[in-house]
């Protein structure tokens, strides 16, 4: 079933921060075929990345970054209001929410554990403007915690979420909003180094997983995890050029 990216708790848009948005901009556009334009709400340290002229993430310089990383923003009906239910539930703010232009308004939080998550309440930035799961698009983000039924309790409080079964060896979950899965829950991983704290990380659909990790590799990332068949389809684990962790997947169709 495909996601409402318009209902609140679904995923609404990924941001790259980057010290060197030059190299991120590069990169991305090779691996996915981005074309670059200017930020949305005229936010002049931004570009919006267009895939067959649609908006689909964000590329943010911050030089004073120590390498690049990817957040990933969840649709919210009121920041404010959702500020209010992440307090309540044991997270903080990060970034208060704040408007973006006549984009919308944003915020970042972290979660209570720490993880940071954004939020997105459109104005004329719908948010993402392809759909999930195209080539080149986000798949969905995929939280990897050291604490299932803490984050359950705490993204039910904020979005509504409920998870589902574990599936497969590592237990993987899918996060429900309504009948509809929107993320993925990852019990941490055994291979996972112990000094790597939980995150969020951000899974970008491919039609070939290795292929697309062979064409990141060449474009001068670094592959952590080789193509690997999962109930959800063929992943690929990589660090771009300037650091950012992030997912490839070849979904099941």
């Amino acid at each position: 079933m495909d996601i409402d990216l318009c209902a609140p708790g679904a995923p609404s848009w990924v941001e790259l921060t980057t010290p060197d948005a030059h190299t991120s901009g590069d990169f991305y556009r090779e691996l996915f075929g981005w074309q670059l334009s200017s930020g949305i709400g005229e936010q002049d340290d931004s570009q919006t990345c267009l895939l067959r002229a649609r908006p689909v993430a964000a590329i943010t310089s911050v030089p004073e970054a120590e390498h690049s990383a990817w957040t990933i923003y969840f649709h919210v009906a009121d920041a404010d209001v959702t500020a209010a239910a992440v307090a309540a539930a044991g997270g903080r703010a990060v970034s208060p929410p704040q408007r973006v232009g006549q984009a919308g308004r944003t915020a970042l939080f972290a979660d209570h554990a720490g993880t940071v998550f954004g939020v997105w309440e459109p104005a004329d930035h719908q948010g993402a403007g392809v759909i999930i799961g195209e080539p080149g698009a986000l798949h969905r983000g995929e939280l990897i915690t050291d604490d299932v039924e803490a984050s359950a309790v705490f993204y039910g409080a904020v979005f509504g979420w409920k998870l589902a079964a574990p599936q497969g060896p590592l237990g993987r979950r899918d996060w429900i909003l309504g009948d509809t899965a929107v993320a993925v829950l990852l019990p941490r991983p055994p291979a996972m180094p112990a000094d790597v704290p939980p995150y969020w990380d951000v899974y970008f659909s491919v039609a070939d997983a290795s292929e697309a990790s062979r064409t990141a590799e060449n474009l001068g990332a670094a592959l952590l995890m080789p193509a690997t068949p999962t109930e959800h389809g063929a992943i690929a684990v990589l660090v771009d050029p300037v650091g950012a962790v992030f997912t490839v997947i070849a979904p099941h169709r």
